[in-house]
This record gives C-alpha cells, sequence and structure tokens, in this order.
C-alpha cells in the first residue's frame, strides 16, 4: 500500500477525531471498527487448486489518478513459473481476469492444451 494513501487516511481520522463532540466521539467510537474492517477487506491472499497443482494469489489496492483499481496476481511455481496479473476497478472481478492471465500465459508456454484452457478464457 502506498504511504501516502496510509498518511491521508490517518490524516482524516485525526482531524475528525479533533472536531468531535463527545456525542458524535461514541458515535466514533461505533464507526472506527467498521471503517477499518472495510478498509483492512480491500485485500485478499489464498490458495486455490488448478490443474492439479497449489496455487496462490493475491488482490490488493491501488490508488491512480484517484480512483480506486485492484491489482490481482496469481502464482503457481509447481505449474509453472508465470505469473498471472490483471488491474481493474472491479473488486469482484480481478481474480477472475488474474485467472485468465495466467492460463493464456501457460497456453502460450505449451504447459496446458487448448482444451484445458477453454474453461477458464471468457472470449
Amino acid at each position: 500500500m502506498k504511504l501516502s494513501f496510509v498518511l491521508g487516511v490517518v490524516t482524516v481520522v485525526a482531524a475528525v477525531a479533533l472536531f468531535a463532540t463527545p456525542c458524535q466521539g461514541q458515535l466514533w467510537e461505533t464507526l472506527v471498527p467498521l471503517i477499518t474492517k472495510q478498509v483492512v477487506g480491500l485485500w485478499k491472499n489464498g490458495e486455490r487448486e488448478f490443474f492439479g497443482h497449489q496455487c496462490t494469489y493475491s488482490v490488493t489496492p491501488k490508488v491512480k489518478s484517484f480512483e480506486l483499481y485492484f491489482k490481482g496476481r496469481m502464482t503457481c511455481p509447481t505449474l509453472s513459473s508465470m505469473r498471472g496479473e490483471a488491474l481493474t476497478r472491479s473488486r469482484s472481478g480481478v481474480e477472475a481476469k488474474t485467472v485468465e492471465d495466467y492460463v493464456k500465459k501457460v497456453l502460450a508456454q505449451g504447459v496446458i492444451t487448448e482444451e484445458e484452457a477453454k474453461a477458464w478464457i471468457t472470449n
């Protein structure tokens, strides 16, 4: 995560906390855990089985031109040294685009057949 993004969030939180009245402070105590949960939820790491191999993937947020994007990465070290990557505005669609990129790369490398790749590539 970019340091400027973190500093911006901390600055906004500090400014709101300074100007909150006691009643708003109680509301603030309720909102902080909810906001924190949403921000932490932007990141995702996991594993999945892919063509009989264990693969890892990650999704990280990225701010680009004041817009939120999601960067996905996928690797299957036991299958290929290639890495699938995607950058989208969609949190839900970045994983599918990352898998599709990985499949196209390993197909071009000859690791999998076109028949195996058809289930994973949407054109």
